[in-house]
């Protein structure tokens, strides 16, 4: 009785008899999914209550770096199995602790990902009314995105594409800088900068790997410029891998781009490259597709010494 004492749920007043069963069974739905009998859950009652009391600190978690748990359960998330018509428990590692391991890794590469200082004033606060106005639907699934998204969730990126000078790096800007405010991994992937960076890599005898890694598995990628830039064999390679894992990992990835899709790679007609073809189906397979239309905004505030 004493051994049971110690680990009672957290607040309990119910005397150890009690725990018979069904308050098992109450506590605890996972066992009536399991073909387990009374008997055996009432011959491990203990192993029962210390997953109750973990599960218990569980709910309550303010993330890894906080995790309630002692020693090297710190991270771990317990289960049931049965085994031999006995009940057994198991561990793995928890959301939480994958997030945190993905924010360190994010954080660590982080200056590859084309993130500069001014990118911090793009807000939906001051995205262009006469934008939010042409397109309400798009604004609005920009917006539940930024604030709703979580990592692990089946939310879809977009493929915006439109003129320059419409606001599509605007909007895609507000989706990061909100999700970075929640704590929420993303990187930026500029097709104007990212393969120079990966060139100087390449150059210093660096590893490509960590980059193209973070691009490829953090929870939320914006592409910046899609399409945009000189297409030959190692951009493409680069690009395709990181695309291609994501869109079989169903992680959502955000473009811009001056093309619309079905001219994604295209040269008069034709693909500028062997991978032009499956590159452009993936993406319009894993976005949402919204064309973005309006005056260049670059061009009302021009000034000139004539």
């Amino acid at each position: 009785m004493q051994h049971i004492s110690r680990i009672l749920p957290t607040g309990s007043v119910e005397s150890s008899e009690s725990y018979d069963a069904q308050y098992f069974r109450r506590r605890i739905p996972l066992l009536n999914t399991l073909s387990v009998t009374d008997e055996v859950i009432v011959r491990n009652r203990v192993l029962l209550l210390e997953f109750i009391r973990q599960d218990t600190i569980c709910k309550n978690c303010k993330g890894f770096n906080l995790c309630g748990k002692e020693g090297d359960m710190q991270g771990f998330e317990q289960t049931l199995l049965t085994y031999g018509g006995e009940l057994v428990s198991s561990v793995v590692r928890c959301a939480p602790y994958h997030e945190s391991v993905l924010r360190d890794k994010v954080h660590r590469y982080a200056a590859f990902s084309g993130f500069v200082a001014q990118d911090s004033k793009f807000k939906f606060a001051n995205f262009p009314q006469e934008q939010v106005k042409r397109h309400p639907k798009l604004y609005a699934y920009a917006r539940e995105f930024a604030e709703k998204f979580t990592p692990g969730d089946s939310r879809t990126g977009v493929y915006l594409f439109g003129p320059p000078g419409v606001g599509k790096t605007h909007l895609l800007l507000a989706v990061l800088n909100r999700l970075k405010e929640r704590g929420v991994a993303c990187l930026i992937f500029r097709s104007d900068s990212a393969y120079d960076r990966m060139r100087h890599i390449i150059a210093d005898d660096g590893d490509l790997e960590p980059m193209l890694e973070a691009f490829a598995n953090v929870p939320v990628l914006g592409i910046d410029e899609f399409a945009q830039e000189r297409a030959n064999d190692f951009t493409m390679e680069k690009l395709f891998r990181v695309v291609n894992h994501r869109f079989h990992a169903g992680l959502p990835t955000w473009f811009t781009s001056n093309y619309s899709p079905p001219d994604i790679y295209k040269r008069n007609n034709d693909d500028v490259h062997d991978l032009a073809g499956p590159l452009r189906s993936r993406v319009m397979q894993m976005a949402i597709l919204a064309r973005v239309e309006g005056d260049d905004a670059r061009q009302k505030n021009l000034k000139s010494l004539t």
